[in-house]
C-alpha cells in the first residue's frame, strides 16, 4: 500500500511539473532573466528525481542526451555545485523534458519497490530511511514546480491545478 501511495504522490508532483512546463512560453524557456532558466530548473528536478530513485551514486545512469552539469543550479554550498567549472552551453527542449518526466512516471512503481523502505537512503548526505528519502524527493519536485509556477504567474500566466493524487484534476 505504501508503495502505491508514494507512486501516486510522485505522479501527482510530476504531473504538476509537466502542467507548468506546458505553459512556459518559448521566450521564457531559456531566458536569462533569472540565474537559472526555467528549463534548467525543470531538468535539475527530473534529474534529481531519477537520481534519488536509484540505490546509490554509483548506480546512476543519466537520461539519454543529458547535458553534463545542467543538473547543478550553482548554489553556494559544496553539495549544490559539485562542478563549479562547468558552463552549460546548450539546453533541453520542452519535449525532451516532458519525455524525461514520462519515463520517470512509467517506471515509478518498479523503482520504489526495488529498495526496502526501512533501509538506509543509500546516500550518505541523507542519513535516514529510504521512505523518508522518497518523501524528501517528492517535496523537492514540489519546491521547484512552485518556483516555475510563481515565475509564470508573475508574467500573467495562470490556470494551474492542484493534483491531489496521480489522476489529473478536473477543470473547474
Amino acid at each position: 500500500m505504501i508503495i502505491n501511495i508514494l507512486a501516486s504522490q510522485y505522479k501527482a508532483s510530476l504531473g504538476m511539473l509537466n502542467q507548468a512546463l506546458e505553459k512556459i512560453p518559448s521566450d521564457q524557456w531559456n531566458s536569462d532573466e533569472y540565474n537559472n532558466p526555467n528549463w534548467q530548473i525543470a531538468y535539475h528536478t527530473v534529474w534529481a528525481t531519477k537520481f534519488y530513485l536509484g540505490a546509490h551514486v554509483e548506480g546512476y545512469r543519466p537520461f539519454e542526451n543529458a547535458i553534463d552539469g545542467a543538473e547543478s543550479l550553482g548554489g553556494t554550498e559544496e553539495w549544490e555545485n559539485t562542478d563549479k567549472g562547468v558552463k552549460v552551453e546548450d539546453f533541453h527542449s520542452k519535449e525532451e523534458l516532458m519525455a524525461f518526466i514520462s519515463h520517470l512516471t512509467d517506471n515509478l512503481e518498479r523503482a520504489i519497490a526495488a529498495l526496502p523502505l526501512e533501509r538506509d537512503s543509500g546516500f550518505e548526505w541523507y542519513p535516514y530511511s529510504r521512505l523518508e528519502l522518497h518523501i524528501n524527493n517528492i517535496r523537492h519536485i514540489q519546491h521547484h514546480t512552485a518556483q516555475i509556477i510563481e515565475r509564470l504567474k508573475a508574467n500573467g500566466i495562470n490556470g494551474f491545478n492542484w493534483w491531489a493524487n496521480e489522476n489529473p484534476p478536473q477543470t473547474w
